[in-house]
Parts: structure tokens; sequence; C-alpha cells
């Protein structure tokens, strides 16, 4: 009995020793599975030194294999990217005409008798008198003095035309940004703006301050309250809200909500001067039947009525809309051209107006039964579209969507213009000097003032484009641990510079088009003046331009680092949302979501360190909905549905 026992002890003790080996084996293979995973994902960025992660990189795999004809995981090295850089960015800028003039109708030719003559500017005369006629894009008066003054027409249409010709006619910028994508330089002082909007101050009239919703507060301008009055009423109206991603059924409420306190803080007016709140798509028509509605409602018609705001923020696609719906009278809506709208900032120079529609009683009754009667048909789309979002991920489904229409339809009787036996001309421009127009009221399309912390004028016309976002912004989350950098294109660098964490969770909200990039904060200005001016930032684009990236002031960080606190979450139960934003000028911002009771500080970096703002509360504060789940070896998110529906 006592060598049978002494015998299972031993065959114990050695199953034992067995398993033990056995598991240290597995965990060394899962350890060693683990260590090969994570090396494959880095030596994909073999070629790019201190580089953890490039979204182009990741999102051209496939076309750069198919570029280069091969079914590698390794990323190309940089100089095989240049060769087909042209075939991966898009090109969005027209080459320049030389036969532009052609266009217009009233162009002779050539004013010299050789023959010679400048292609892109024409020929300027500074001896004839400049007109009064403004340019029916922009706003600006009519000349042919010198091509880099607003509302400059070569002397070769200018000259022998009546006033009325001239109505019928538009600038050389306006023409260019219409037909051919071109922006031209013009010499238009800051002051300029700044005289013109304040021509308003002594007048009993509305401001209809447009904000950015994509650039909130940088396209809040601080002075605006000290040129327009602190006693001005105020019709505060947020654009490109078809662009915010949905993170709840209710996250409209929201934005209004941020949008009011960050106009309040920045722009210097109290709340009472806000009479009305609307958020509206310029773009798509959202939003403006409930804004002309509370036009009607609350200032009916005691006065006139401007759009005002800084560049780039919708005021003349606004006007354009208001122009043919209910607020304009009807036989004004075919006499007045429409403003020119383009990416380039400060498109209008001069103001442009329109009367508006007197609501009365009867008028309004039948705007409200017309409304009325469409309401179960826009009902009936709307709730298509939000199935087929539903059911498809749609993106262009889940956009917010409006019909602006009219009710009260006049069409001028115009002659026939090709019957010259009847001796008449058709009426094509307003009279405002007729009895009906007298004592009329108006609504103004003002120049843009320029916000110190935009970065439009730094940027070409296709790099604008490239920052405009075409559809629904789709937020873009990653881990990042501290010593990391995060770089927005060539626009911005956010480092974290400590934190009590392992990692932070972040999330970019920006145009796709821009490039993300992370590396370590001690290589980071190494690494952003390798790969400037080259698709792994995006903008600004060398292209062809050698003094392109010369020209290039460089990123400045601002001087005190932002610290961000999280404290004990009070109900447990609740989803985390993100604790603030950190706003990047006109390129985007980041959205912070820190664990509990934890701290981290933040260095930021842009263009003259402009247009860094802590934004509290963040303005799409749910937005871990709209991600999916952590890309395994990758300091990535899978990105998800850019919208919820959720009861």
């Amino acid at each position: 009995m006592l060598r049978t026992s002494r015998f299972f002890k031993k065959l114990n003790e050695n199953f034992n020793c067995s398993c033990k080996r056995l598991q240290n084996t597995t965990v060394n293979e899962k350890q060693s599975f683990r260590q090969k995973a994570w090396q494959a994902a880095r030596q994909r960025y073999g070629n790019y030194e201190h580089v953890h992660y490039s979204s182009f990189l990741e999102y051209n795999l496939g076309q750069l294999n198919k570029f280069h004809q091969t079914n590698q995981t390794v990323f190309p090295p940089l100089e095989a990217l240049r060769d087909m850089e042209s075939e991966l960015t898009v090109k969005n800028v027209s080459s320049y005409p030389h036969n532009w003039m052609e266009d217009y109708e009233f162009y002779k030719g050539a004013s010299d008798e050789a023959g010679n003559i400048d292609a892109q500017h024409g020929t300027p005369d500074a001896t004839v008198q400049p007109s009064t006629v403004p340019c029916n894009g922009c706003g600006a008066h009519l000349h042919c003095v010198s091509s880099s003054l607003p509302g400059y027409i070569p002397s070769e249409i200018f000259k022998g035309r009546t006033i009325s010709e001239l109505q019928t006619i538009t600038c050389q910028r306006c023409h260019f940004l219409e037909h051919y994508n071109i922006a031209l330089d013009v010499e238009v002082p800051p002051s300029a703006y700044v005289e013109t909007i304040s021509r308003i101050q002594d007048k009993y009239a509305l401001a209809v301050i447009i904000v950015d919703l994509l650039d909130l507060p940088s396209s809040i301008w601080p002075g605006m309250q000290q040129i327009l009055g602190s006693k001005r009423p105020v019709f505060l109206v947020g654009n490109k809200v078809d662009l915010l991603p949905r993170d709840s059924n209710s996250y409209l409420t929201h934005v209004k909500s941020c949008l009011k306190q960050q106009f309040v803080q920045y722009g210097g007016f109290d709340a009472l001067n806000i009479k009305n709140i609307s958020l509206i798509s310029a773009k798509t028509g959202y939003g403006i039947e409930e804004l002309i509605t509370q036009l009607h409602k609350i200032w009916q018609y005691k006065g006139d009525v401007y759009l005002l705001g800084c560049t780039n923020v919708g005021k003349s696609s606004l006007f354009n809309i208001l122009l043919n719906s209910d607020y304009c009278r009807p036989e004004a809506s075919e006499l007045v051209r429409k403003a020119t709208t383009c990416a380039w900032p400060g498109t209008t120079l001069q103001m442009l107006k329109f009367p508006i529609l007197r609501p009365s009683d009867i008028r309004v009754y039948h705007r409200f039964k017309r409304l009325f009667s469409e309401r179960a048909q826009r009902a009936a789309l709307e709730k298509l579209r939000r199935d087929q979002a539903k059911e498809t991920g749609t993106v262009v489904a889940a956009q917010l969507i409006g019909n602006v229409g009219r009710t009260f339809e006049h069409r001028v009787d115009v002659k026939d213009a090709f019957a010259m036996s009847t001796g008449t001309q058709p009426i094509t421009t307003l009279n405002e000097r007729k009895a009906e127009y007298r004592e009329a009221r108006w609504v103004y399309d003002t120049p843009g003032v320029m916000q110190p912390d935009q970065l439009t004028p730094l940027l070409t016309t296709e790099e604008l484009l490239r920052l405009q976002p075409t559809k629904m912004l789709r937020p873009r989350a990653f881990r990042l641990a501290p010593t990391m950098s995060l770089l927005l294109g060539g626009l911005a660098r956010v480092d974290l510079l400590e934190c009590n964490q392992e990692y932070l969770k972040l999330f970019v909200f920006a145009a796709e088009t821009l490039p993300i990039l992370i590396t370590d904060t001690q290589q980071a200005e190494m690494v952003y003046a390798r790969y400037l001016g080259t698709p792994l930032l995006g903008v600004p684009m060398a292209g062809g331009d050698e003094t392109r990236l010369q020209r290039w002031p460089g990123l400045q960080c601002m001087e005190k680092d932002i610290v961000v606190q999280s404290g004990a979450l009070l109900n447990r139960q609740a989803e985390r949302q993100l604790n603030c934003d950190i706003t990047l000028s006109s390129a985007g911002w980041l959205g912070l979501l820190l664990p509990e009771n934890s701290e981290c500080t933040w260095r930021v970096w842009t263009p003259q360190a402009t247009g860094i703002y802590v934004r509290k509360p963040a303005l799409i504060p749910q937005a871990d909905r709209l991600v999916g789940k952590h890309i395994r070896y990758s300091l990535a998110y899978n990105t998800a549905k850019p919208f919820v529906f959720r009861k």
C-alpha cells in the first residue's frame, strides 16, 4: 500500500508539471502570435520612420498596389508616391482660359492696331471714368481703370457701354469665379469691409448674423457688436447644419444651445439681443422656410434686413435662396441677379439687395395654407429618407434637406427682345426709383468680414475645396498615448504631453480629404518638415509651384498648454459624453473622451497659433456612438455610420 501511494503521488506530480509546461507553451505561443502581428503592423510603415499611423496610406493601400501592380502590405516609399501624386489628388481648378473675353457679348477684339492684348487682364485704361453701375455678382462698381481693383472690366468690353448694357454684365473676377472656378486677387483693405457695414449703425434694421457651425467660434467676428450697436436686434443663424453628424435624435436642440452660448461669449452681444435662433443649410434648403416664417412673425416689416457674418459662412447662398422665396417680391426675383458664390473668401465686395414682400395678413394666411398642404408630403419624404438611411447606411439619405417654395407667383410681362420693329427694350433690371419701391424694405447681402482666426487667406482655391466637406462629417476616432502627436494635414498639430492614463480616445471632426498622421512628439517637427507638401499631409499642396511651401508660415504653438480634467461619473448607467472640444481654426476640431478621474495636458499648434479654443460643452457630445470598434494592432477605430436613429 505504501508503494502504491508513492506511485500515485509521483504520477500526480508529473501530471502537474506537464500541465504547467503545456500552459507556458500556450502563453508563449499567444505572446509570439501577438508580437508577430504587432511587428507586421509596424513593418507596414517601414519606409516611414516615426510614423505610427497615416490615414492617406491606410485608405489608399489598394490603389497604391494597383498603381504599382503589386499585392504588398508594406507601404511604398515616399519617392514612389510622388509618381502617382497627380492621380491620387483631385484637381478642382480649371486651366486659365486665354479667350475668356469672348464670353462677353460686347467684346469686339483687341483695341490696339497690332492686336497685342493681355489675355489675362485685357487692356486697362485709367483715363476712362468709372461707372456707378454695380456688378451683378459682387456689387463693386464697374470700371476699366486697374485690373487689381474690384469691379474691373477690360476696356475692350467697358468702353462705349450704356448704363443699361453695363447692368447686364459681371466683372472679371465674378466671371472667373462663376465659369472657371478661378479666384483673382483684388486689392481690398480690411477697413473697407468695416466701413461698408458701419453704414447701418444708426439705422433701425435687423441683423441676421450667420455663423458657420463647422468653424465655431472662429466664424464669429468679435468686433461686430461695437459696429452694430449694443441694442441691435439679432437673428442668429447657424449654417451647414446638414453636415453635422447626428449623435442623437435631439441633437439639434443641443447645437442651438451651443451656438447661443458661443455667440454670447465671443460675439459681445447680450442674450437679450437675440430674437431668434435658426439652424439652416443654405445648400440643401433645410430650415429656410422656418426662418422666413420667424422673420414674418417677429420682425414683420419694421425695417431693412442685413445678412452679416464672416467670409465663407454662406451669406450669398442664403441671399440667393431668399431671392427666390416668399420673402422677396415676385416681380423682383427675375430682375435682381444672384450673388456670386464660391469657396474663395470675400466674394461679395459691396452690398447687394432685393425688396421684401410685405407680410400682410392675407399673404401670411395663403403662405400658411401652402405650407400646411405640403406638410404630409414633407413628412412622407422624411420617413422615406430615414428608412433608406437605416437600411443602407447612405449618408446622403440622413442629411437634412428642405424645399423652399413660392406662394405668390408673378411673371413680368417682357416683350420679345428680338422683335426690333416694336422699338422696345426688355426689362432686365430693377428700377428702385419707381413709386412702389420708395417705401420698400430691403434685404442686403453684405461683404464678409475676415476673422483673424480663419485660415482661408493662407490657402489656394484648390486647398479651400479640400477643407470643405461635401457630405455629413464622419468622425474619425484614435487612441493617443502620452508623447504622441496628431497632425491634421499641414494645418494643425496636437501633442499629448502628459496623461495619467495609458492612452486617451479622441475624435477628429474634419473633411475626409484632410489626411491624419500620428507620430512621436519628439520627432513631430522633423516629420512635419519631411512630409509637408506630400499626400501624407495633403494641405498645403506643393503642386507645380516651387515657392508654395516657402510662403507657408508653418505651425506655431499657443502660449499656454491646455489642461483637461474629468471627475467621477455621477451616473454609472449613463452614456459617456465627450469632455470638451479643441477647435483648430478653419481645419476642424478634436473631441476628447477622458476616462473617469483623469487629467491630461495638450499642446496645440496652428499657423500663427490662431483659432485655438476649448469648447465646453462639446458640440457632438455622444460621438462615441458614431464610431465602431478598435482596430487590432492600430491606433484607429473602425468608422461607422455618422448618424443614429434611436428612440
